[in-house]
């Protein structure tokens, strides 16, 4: 859903489809007995239920309150109720559709719009009791008020529960797919996603975004001597040294074999540079890094910001390694 929004312009017929094909078919079966209709409540029932369906697809939800989307659901019980008094009362048989407003907010809608669904439902089964009383509302009905005031708490808090349970296990997947297995910081997947987007913000905002590359030195000679054991805890403890010494809104990601990428946000090249630096110096053990820094000129392509980074990253290495080398570029002004 775009936004978080259940009637958000994208995708919103086909999550309607099914509530809106039972809320028709409720009034397809208005012909069959008991046909003690009542015509004021039935065509209220009916101007109300298409003003709500017309409202969920026509106003705009996206400029409004993300609380008030409940506002259509909870306006259909008032439906339902028109078209109880409409069809006999008590014995009409559209209590029932009590679970559409229900599913709707335990699928969409948070805990308390859900509450409320659950308390307007039970109003609407306990007034008639009350207020209109013999002989369509019976007290026989209250055996049946009772009952949904149990069934519908038990059906709306057990699909919002699975609903909860479905977005964190994909909240988990999403994380999972963009971390990297081995040191736990962002994948290139990760970096791939966030760098355009990083930067077409950068482009609207004005502010600098530097980024480097990262690469062990003689990281080869260290496997082969010492094993790939030994390789990974390095990858490891070099992710974890590195991570702890940048911003939280900046990214470190490995880009490949014992390469990581930095993105550094509002960030010039001379600052990016003194980040490297702390950088440089943590770096576990007596091993050493070589870096590559570019600032981005305000038009150039992730690509392009990337290839001067990483030419920069090789003349630090032709020069002895273990140190930062800055492109050449300036960044934008």
């Amino acid at each position: 859903m775009e936004d978080g929004h259940p009637f958000a312009r994208r995708g919103v017929v086909g999550r309607l489809a099914p509530f809106v094909g039972v809320a028709c078919l409720a009034f397809v079966l208005v012909p069959l007995p008991p046909a003690e209709e009542n015509a004021s409540a039935l065509l209220g029932a009916a101007w109300l239920c298409l003003l709500i369906m017309a409202l969920a697809l026509l106003a705009p939800w996206e400029k409004l309150p993300l609380g008030a989307q409940a506002l259509a659901p909870l306006a259909y019980f008032v439906v339902i109720a028109l078209l109880r008094e409409a069809e006999g009362g008590s014995v009409s048989g559209y209590g029932t559709l009590v679970l559409l407003p229900i599913c709707w907010l335990a699928l969409y809608g948070n805990r308390v719009q859900l509450s409320a669904a659950l308390v307007v439902m039970a109003v609407m089964f306990v007034a008639p009791i009350i207020l209109l009383g013999e002989p369509r509302y019976p007290s026989s009905e209250w055996r049946r008020a009772l009952m949904w005031a149990g069934v519908g708490p038990v059906v709306g808090l057990t699909v919002q529960r699975l609903v909860s349970q479905r977005r964190e296990l994909i909240g988990s997947l999403h994380e999972i797919a963009r971390s990297d297995a081995l040191t736990g910081v962002a994948n290139r997947r990760a970096w791939d996603e966030r760098l355009p987007s990083e930067l077409s913000r950068a482009l609207r905002s004005g502010k600098p975004v530097s980024v480097a590359l990262l690469d062990l030195d003689h990281f080869k000679a260290f496997n082969d001597s010492r094993g790939h054991q030994a390789g990974d805890q390095l990858l490891m403890e070099a992710a974890r040294a590195w991570e702890g010494q940048i911003r939280g809104a900046d990214l470190i990601a490995r880009y490949g074999g014992e390469e990581f990428a930095l993105l550094l946000l509002d960030c010039p090249v001379i600052e990016a540079h003194g980040i490297v630096e702390r950088l440089r110096q943590v770096t576990p053990g007596e091993e050493t890094c070589s870096v590559g820094i570019a600032c981005w000129d305000g038009s150039e392509s992730p690509d392009a910001l990337i290839a001067r980074a990483d030419r920069a990253l090789y003349g630090a290495k032709r020069a002895g390694r273990n140190q930062a080398v800055l492109a050449a570029q300036l960044c934008r002004r």
